[in-house]
């Protein structure tokens, strides 16, 4: 009987030596990196990633509402559109053929300051292209406004959208 006992006694002190023993951690595996939280994209990068573009029909932008535009001079249109916290977007495009387009250009305006419109039908001088756009103010009887804080002009061979000096530039009554 003793001899019986004697077998099983390595196999007992091993397991009262392990459940006596100080616990350990086993190292764990490398957690898995966390993603970064997704960064919202600024306005002036939405607007840009539209540059290149190409579509058919209305370009709908999604959170915008669309607030018109037009031809501005063959090939190039004009598309503006309002965010729900008054910020404006306007593309500009270049017909590639029947139906098809390219965003040529893209322009972010904050809401403009009180008294303030933002107004893309606008010319300048003699010509009466309405290639320029602008923050205009004015007074509801008159047809044209040419009270401007900043304005912009779209080349008529690219669509590029470049600030310009204000001065002869007159913006159409909205309410016209």
């Amino acid at each position: 009987m003793h001899l019986t006992i004697l077998k099983f006694l390595p196999a007992v002190c091993l397991a009262a030596a392990l459940l006596a023993s100080p616990a350990r951690a086993e190292p764990e595996a490398p957690a898995e990196p966390t993603p970064p939280a997704e960064e919202k994209m600024s306005d002036e990068s939405f607007a840009e990633s539209f540059v290149g573009k190409t579509y058919q029909g209305n370009l709908d932008v999604e959170g915008w509402t669309g607030l018109g535009g037009g031809l501005v001079s063959p090939p190039i249109y004009v598309h503006h559109y309002q965010r729900e916290d008054g910020t404006y977007l306007v593309l500009t495009s270049k017909q590639t053929g029947k139906g098809a387009y390219v965003v040529a250009d893209a322009l972010i305006v904050p809401k403009p300051k009180k008294g303030y419109q933002f107004i893309i039908a606008c010319t300048q001088g003699k010509d009466h292209t309405l290639r320029f756009m602008a923050e205009a103010s004015g007074k509801d009887a008159k047809e044209w406004w040419s009270n401007l804080r900043r304005a912009w002009e779209i080349s008529l061979e690219t669509g590029e959208i470049t600030k310009v000096k204000s001065k002869g530039i007159k913006c159409i009554n909205p309410a016209w």
